[in-house]
Parts: C-alpha cells; sequence; structure tokens
C-alpha cells in the first residue's frame, strides 16, 4: 500500500489479498456477517443490493469501506466502525433503509460523497470529539427525511452540496466555529427552526436554505464575503434577514419579496435591496418599503 491512501493506491489495492471482494461476498450466505479480522479493506461494491443481511461486523483492522460495498443492504441497528477506519467511499451505505444510527470514530478523515444518501431510516449521525474529518462531502445525508439529530466534527471547514438535501426532520444543529463554507442548496428543505452561522464563515452557496419554510429570522455573520442567489428564497416564514456589512457578492433574490432586510443605510446592501424592491429596515429604527 502507497503511504498516501488515494483513488491510485486503491485502484491497487483491489488485487491486495487484504481486501475483501464482491466475489468472496457472493459466498457468504450469512444474514450476520463477520468479516475475518484477516481483511484490511472492503473492496467496491462488496455487498451492494444484498437485502437480506441483517448486519455486518467489520474487521478490527479495517481501513477503507469501497464504493458502493453496502449500498442497498438492510442493517437493522448501527453498523460498529472499528477505531482504525480512515476511508468511506461514495455511495458505501447509501439506501439502507433500515439504519438507524451512525456514529464516525475519529480515525474517519475521509468520507465520499452520498455516502449515506437516501437511508430512510437514519435517525441520528454523529461525530466523535476528535474527528480528523474536515468536509461533509456532496450528498452525504441526501434525502435522509428522518435524521433529526447530528453532531458535526470539531473542526469541519466545508458543508458540500446538498449534504443536507430534503432532510425534512432536521431541525436543530449546531455549526462549529471553524466552519467556512456552505456549498449549494446543503440545507434545501430542511426543518431548522433557528440558524446561528459561525463567526468564520465565509461563503453561503446558491440556495444553500432554499425552502426552510421554518426559519423566521436570520442574521449573517460580518465574516461572510459571498452571499449566492435564492440563498433564503422560498422560506415563507422568513421576516427578517439582518446584513450590517457589505459583502463583495450578493446574488438574485435571496429572499421572497414579503420578508425584510434588515441593513446600514448607505450600505451596499441598501443599494441591493433597491435594486430588487425589497423592504429595508434600517437599524437606526427608520424603515424604508422599497417600491416593487
Amino acid at each position: 500500500m502507497k503511504k498516501k491512501l488515494d483513488e491510485a493506491a486503491w485502484r491497487d489495492l483491489q488485487y491486495d489479498e487484504r481486501t475483501y471482494t464482491k466475489y468472496q461476498a457472493k459466498r457468504n450466505m450469512d444474514k450476520d456477517i463477520v468479516i475475518p479480522d484477516t481483511y484490511r479493506f472492503i473492496g467496491n461494491e462488496a455487498f451492494m443490493g444484498n437485502e437480506r443481511i441483517n448486519s455486518v461486523t467489520l474487521p478490527k483492522g479495517c481501513v477503507v469501506i469501497g464504493k458502493s460495498a453496502f449500498e442497498g443492504c438492510s442493517f437493522q441497528k448501527e453498523v460498529k466502525y472499528p477505531e482504525t477506519l480512515l476511508w468511506i467511499k461514495q455511495r458505501a451505505f447509501s439506501r439502507n433503509n433500515r439504519l438507524r444510527r451512525v456514529h464516525i470514530p475519529p480515525s474517519v478523515a475521509k468520507i465520499d460523497k452520498n455516502a449515506y444518501k437516501e437511508c430512510k431510516k437514519l435517525y441520528r449521525a454523529e461525530f466523535a470529539r476528535g474527528s480528523k474529518c474536515r468536509v461533509i462531502s456532496e450528498g452525504m445525508f441526501d434525502c435522509c427525511g428522518r435524521l433529526s439529530q447530528v453532531v458535526l466534527p470539531d473542526e469541519i471547514q466545508l458543508i458540500g452540496r446538498r449534504a443536507f438535501y430534503r432532510c425534512k426532520e432536521l431541525q436543530e444543529l449546531q455549526f462549529p466555529q471553524s466552519l467556512k463554507i456552505i456549498e449549494s442548496e446543503a440545507f434545501y428543505f430542511t426543518g431548522l427552526q433557528k440558524l446561528e452561522l459561525p463567526n468564520q464563515l465565509r461563503e453561503l452557496g446558491e440556495g444553500a436554505f432554499f425552502k426552510c419554510n421554518n426559519l423566521t429570522e436570520v442574521s449573517i455573520p460580518p465574516s461572510v464575503k459571498k452571499i449566492g442567489k435564492w440563498v433564503f428564497h422560498g422560506c415563507n416564514r422568513l421576516k427578517v434577514i439582518e446584513i450590517l456589512h457589505d459583502p463583495m457578492f450578493i446574488g438574485e433574490w435571496i429572499i421572497n419579496r414579503s420578508a425584510t432586510i434588515r441593513c446600514r443605510k448607505g450600505s451596499v446592501v441598501e443599494e441591493y435591496c433597491k435594486e430588487y424592491g425589497f423592504k429595508m429596515e434600517f437599524v437606526d429604527g427608520s424603515q424604508n418599503d422599497t417600491a416593487v
């Protein structure tokens, strides 16, 4: 194995004797799978679509779980990950309709996109304290409709596109102060009721909180330099969004016309409101309802 575990190294590992492949998995007819500790890697698509499996015990020294390795399985409970695990690849556990909990050990540094997409009964996802993971990848929990409890990594820096797309029962989430970027549609149509954005946040992607209908008031921290279009559009209960600084970029139609933007008189934000016909409330208490 190469010192650096990357895609090139992973291609080589497909032929490593320590990789548990889909050909070996086909011979295993058990409902409760125990993978011997002689293996360190679970190959791509190893158990993909095997709905008869109730549970899996991973090897004690497992390092990588391959692409779609357990996609479409039906684990009844949480999968226990060993403390040696470094990498969970694309769609590794997606479409597990019975999986209820996910606890990511601190050793895991990389989780590829759509890893838990469409796990429809998943209600809790927790990253352990001291997690090495810095990115919530694209679509990681996309369409996990029952997801309501999330503990993010301590030092997370980026939440990827559609990471929590349509997680309708996600009503509360604490963002670590290390977070810098929230990408497009990351929280599209979630149930978030309150939004406390961290003070180091730099960028809000397009439609990041589109149709979050439980939000009523939002304050954008002064660290944010880019606000993508439609970021809070479709949030029908949103009454006020506060922007008291001058971002470098503000996209089109960031709110519905029924909402009010609280800003400073003479600011770039005021000019933006005039351009789009948004209602304004100045921090000194004066008001200006711009004509449509």
